[in-house]
């Protein structure tokens, strides 16, 4: 049995879900978000129900330092929905991701894993999370926020899988472009380092919110090069190096029928 929200937290719920469902900016974040990160997971868990879709995988995203002396987390999560998961498409075009008019939206390149039935055939793959939002700015509202708005996540684009990726030694070197020009660029050493302390503090954060991390789910590991804000219409070129590139770009999200 679910534990009931209190109205104003399930007002925060309905708020956000309906202006993404409508694909229809809002003026800032309600105004009554929570306190704690234990009480937007609580909003998110309630929206997650409230959506038409099921949960193909999860985000995990950075707590902003500005707020680490606040919250004991450094990471937060969120849901990636089915329908918003695509393949690079083989044929090298741009893949379409629609992002919130008015909203929110950025493109952070990533590396993915996807669950094996143990952790020894878990896969990785290089990719791409697209942030969105119906909140313009939603990161300067915090944590709480992105949170309660399913972890300002509105899409996953998959890549090329890196194939014996234990095995992966760096330098690799990724890269995005924006319109032809470089908006960030990041060295690893350890390629995978970072992407697989994320990957342990969501398998961790699972088990403390009973979430399904079921074989197949997807966790896509924290932007390596930024969160590199874009409109509609960007171009993106992401590039891993050895381990391949893809582009696509931004379009503009419709209401859900």
């Amino acid at each position: 049995m679910h534990e009931e929200l209190p109205a104003g937290l399930h007002e925060v719920s309905a708020q956000l879900t309906r202006a993404r469902a409508q694909a229809r900016a809002l003026p800032g974040p309600p105004s009554m978000l929570p306190e704690t990160l234990e009480h937007a997971y609580r909003v998110q868990a309630n929206s997650i129900r409230a959506w038409d879709d099921t949960v193909a995988g999860w985000k995990v995203g950075g707590v902003p330092p500005a707020y680490l002396d606040r919250f004991d987390d450094k990471r937060l999560a969120g849901p990636i929905f089915a329908r918003s998961v695509q393949r690079v498409p083989t044929d090298g075009a741009a893949a379409d991701m629609p992002v919130f008019e008015g909203g929110f939206a950025a493109i952070e390149p990533e590396f993915i894993f996807q669950l094996g039935a143990t952790r020894d055939e878990d896969r990785l793959f290089i990719g791409a999370e697209i942030a969105s939002s119906p909140i313009p700015d939603i990161n300067d509202y915090g944590p709480v926020a992105v949170i309660c708005d399913f972890g300002n996540n509105h899409g996953l684009l998959i890549g090329a899988e890196v194939e014996n990726w234990r095995d992966l030694s760096g330098p690799v070197t990724v890269r995005c472009m924006i319109d032809g020009k470089t908006i960030g660029e990041k060295r690893l050493e350890q390629p995978t380092a970072d992407a697989e302390a994320a990957l342990a503090f969501l398998l961790e954060a699972a088990g403390r919110r009973n979430l399904d991390v079921i074989p197949g789910t997807f966790v896509s590991s924290g932007a390596i090069t930024g969160v590199h804000e874009a409109e509609i219409g960007a171009h993106s070129h992401i590039d891993f190096g050895d381990l391949g590139s893809f582009d696509l770009r931004l379009t503009k999200a419709l209401p859900r029928p």
